[in-house]
């Protein structure tokens, strides 16, 4: 049974949660915990799946007893469960939370958010892997990119067209951009899958005060693998996604693979930070051998980088068909026939990208798998993406003043 603990300084609010989640008793085993005190007194005696918390408690408010779970539990997966909506808030929690719901929430969506957060553990085998990407509050950003950002935004007259176009530059950047706007706090109806208009939705002072907070985009260090570029990834993130956004005219299909594409990769960042030595010794592996490195991760760490950052972007809350598109970008084959678009144009984008790039997946097209992307409806495509890939292949190799 999973075993979730709820915690608010309101009594009548635990027994409404108790009430609206009666039907739950057989599937989760539920602690109801009067305050922040009670809720670390509960941690003391045993584990938890599951924490779904407060944000405006005394003594102990929702932040902090987050950041002592982050600490002390860190795979247990934490979410915030708050009328408490303003900025500052918002900026408190993010370092420490994985999903934010607001009160009042309904039954059906508190309880998928939870049994979700549950089932994208089963991603992770190493529990020691998993152990330290629950520690992992932000992904590092490129510093050039966070210093264009701070300095576009402290301009008066700034668009937000602007700020956008820099957070579409940086992964790590846009996936936490996508965790906020995606979070309930922002009322949002439907789930967004593009990062222009989730900027939209943020607004030029919110974004202001995200980017001007440190302990939100500031890193705390760029991981430090000999043989790990965070420039090569941020350069090769972003071709894919231009190749898979040009796969359709239709501007949400292109937007949500465009997002797809663009954190196809953060899972390598959090191996880098997590386990660098061992991220090393993969890495290091794969370029002796010729193999792909998905397939090496396994082998060192016992699991790959596009599962950890499913993990993360799924614990964050983003649209199901782009965790499931990060998840399986290398192995789309374990989708089988209901695989989205977004999945099949990720993994076309990437393998396409992958042999001319700077990253080291692959080193030929061989990463496509054609089977499946006929299997996926899709396979009278592949001529014309062909073109695309090698389009936007030539204009990157332009810009950066290299021969074709």
């Amino acid at each position: 049974m999973r075993r979730v603990l709820f915690v608010d300084d309101e009594q009548r609010v635990l027994d409404g949660l108790r009430d609206l989640l009666r039907k739950q008793r057989k599937q989760w085993e539920m602690v109801f915990a009067l305050g922040g005190q009670a809720a670390l007194a509960e941690l003391a005696k045993a584990t938890f799946d599951v924490i779904v918390s407060d944000m405006r408690m005394p003594e102990i408010n929702g932040a902090q007893l987050l950041q002592t779970v982050k600490e002390e539990h860190p795979r247990t997966a934490r979410i915030i469960l708050s009328g408490y909506a303003e900025r500052e808030a918002v900026v408190d929690a993010l370092p420490v939370a994985h999903q934010f719901l607001s009160k009042p929430c309904d039954a059906e969506l508190l309880r998928n958010v939870v049994e979700r957060a549950c089932g994208l553990q089963a991603l992770l085998q190493d529990e020691s892997v998993q152990a330290v990407i629950g520690k992992v509050d932000r992904l590092p950003s490129v510093p050039r990119t966070y210093w264009q950002l701070t300095q576009a935004a402290a301009q008066p007259d700034v668009r937000l067209a602007d700020l956008a176009s820099i957070v579409e530059q940086d992964a790590p950047m846009a996936a936490k951009i996508l965790q906020l706007v995606n979070s309930s706090f922002f009322g949002v109806a439907q789930r967004q899958t593009s990062v222009q208009q989730a900027v939209v939705y943020l607004g030029t002072e919110l974004l202001k005060a995200l980017a001007l907070t440190a302990h939100v985009f500031v890193t705390a260090g760029t991981p430090r693998v000999a043989v790990f570029s965070l420039d090569a990834l941020q350069e090769h993130s972003v071709l894919v996604a231009r190749v898979a956004k040009r796969f359709f005219s239709d501007r949400k299909r292109s937007n949500e693979a465009f997002t797809a594409a663009l954190v196809h990769d953060v899972g390598k960042i959090v191996l880098a930070m997590a386990v660098p030595a061992r991220f090393a010794s993969a890495m290091r592996d794969a370029r002796e051998t010729g193999r792909p490195l998905h397939g090496v991760e396994r082998d060192h760490l016992g699991v790959a980088h596009a599962e950890v950052g499913a993990y993360l972007l799924g614990l964050w809350g983003l649209p199901l068909s782009i965790v499931e598109a990060v998840a399986h970008h290398h192995t789309p084959q374990l989708v089988g026939e209901m695989a989205g678009e977004t999945l099949v144009a990720t993994h076309v984008a990437d393998a396409l990208v992958a042999p001319a790039t700077a990253e080291l997946d692959a080193g030929s097209e061989s990463m496509l798998d054609v089977a499946f992307v006929d299997r996926a409806g899709f396979g009278g495509e592949l001529l014309r993406w062909r073109a695309v890939a090698e389009e936007e292949l030539a204009a990157a190799n332009r810009s950066a003043g290299k021969q074709p």
